[in-house]
């Protein structure tokens, strides 16, 4: 009977195993393949760019997935006579480098917010202040939930990739974090987005601005909600299961963000950055939406 219970345990872990591993093959290619549909776009609009702070965060975040997503993730699901150890090194690191990549997003979508509220004082002290603490707290939460993490030798030689032993529930804690912060973010960018529309927004940049800035918020903030609804409900293996769909359409979401708003500005790449300096002070009848391209409010 013990023999029966065990294999019955195995072969749920296995199947559970798949499955992730599947969509973990998912969410690299869905990565892969934006990458190469937007590929032209972030040649002229971010290369092409002069060196400024949106630039780097946007490079950032944009292909720190190749690292954690497309490879240290895969590998440990479908690497060859993998150790414990080295199960343990490869997920401390992957969870590590997706923490930065998440941060990363987070904060050009938090310049947007703050770019759209024409940089308001208050919002200069807030948000900042906000950021770090909940980014903070997340590190510290996600750098003991890594280390707790331990791992069995594979059951049989011939199969591939890590199996977790321990499993902790910091995951939740994450995902709560990016909840609370992505609903903040929504409220701020949906008060001037119905001040636009009811000025009569409708040009592509208003539209890129504002209707595409809270849809993303809305995807992201629904995605972390299930990925809390997994972890609270599903059994401890299933804890992962969308941890990669979620930061890959994270740095989805943020690039063609920037990118879309850079092309409908069309601005100077030369004297702006195209995204902090988004001035909404000139929204009239038809909801333009200008950049300020001084010197002074580019981001150095």
């Amino acid at each position: 009977m013990a023999i029966g219970n065990q294999m019955a345990l195995v072969i749920r872990g296995l199947f559970v195993k798949r499955l992730v591993t599947n969509l973990n093959v998912a969410s690299a290619a869905m990565f892969i393949w934006d990458y190469l549909l937007t590929f032209s776009m972030e040649v002229d609009l971010v290369w092409k760019s002069r060196w400024n702070l949106t630039k780097g965060l946007y490079l950032v975040q944009r292909y720190l997935p190749f690292i954690d997503t497309v490879v240290l993730i895969l590998y440990r699901q479908n690497g060859k006579a993998l150790t414990r150890i080295g199960c343990r090194n490869i997920t401390f690191a992957a969870g590590v480098i997706m923490l930065i990549g998440l941060s990363v997003s987070e904060m050009i979508l938090t310049l947007r917010t703050w770019a759209v509220w024409n940089r308001d004082r208050r919002l200069t002290i807030i948000l900042p202040i906000l950021y770090f603490l909940c980014w903070g707290s997340s590190f510290i939460v996600r750098t003991i939930y890594l280390t707790h993490i331990k791992f069995n030798d594979p059951v049989y030689p011939e199969i591939k990739g890590c199996f977790q032993k321990v499993v902790t529930r910091g995951m939740a804690f994450l995902w709560m974090q990016l909840i609370a912060w992505n609903a903040l973010l929504l409220v701020l960018m949906v008060i001037p987005a119905v001040r636009a529309y009811r000025c009569g927004g409708s040009t592509a940049l208003t539209r890129g601005v504002y209707r595409d800035g809270v849809i993303y918020y809305l995807y992201l903030f629904v995605l972390s909600s299930i990925n809390v609804i997994i972890i609270e409900t599903l059994p401890d293996q299933y804890q992962h299961l969308l941890a990669s769909v979620t930061r890959v359409l994270h740095s989805i979401l943020t690039s063609r963000a920037l990118l879309h708003i850079r092309f409908q500005a069309g601005g100077d790449p030369v004297r702006s950055d195209g995204l902090t300096d988004l001035n909404t002070d000139h929204i009239r009848g038809d909801g333009e939406i200008k950049f300020v391209t001084t010197k002074r409010s580019s981001v150095a």
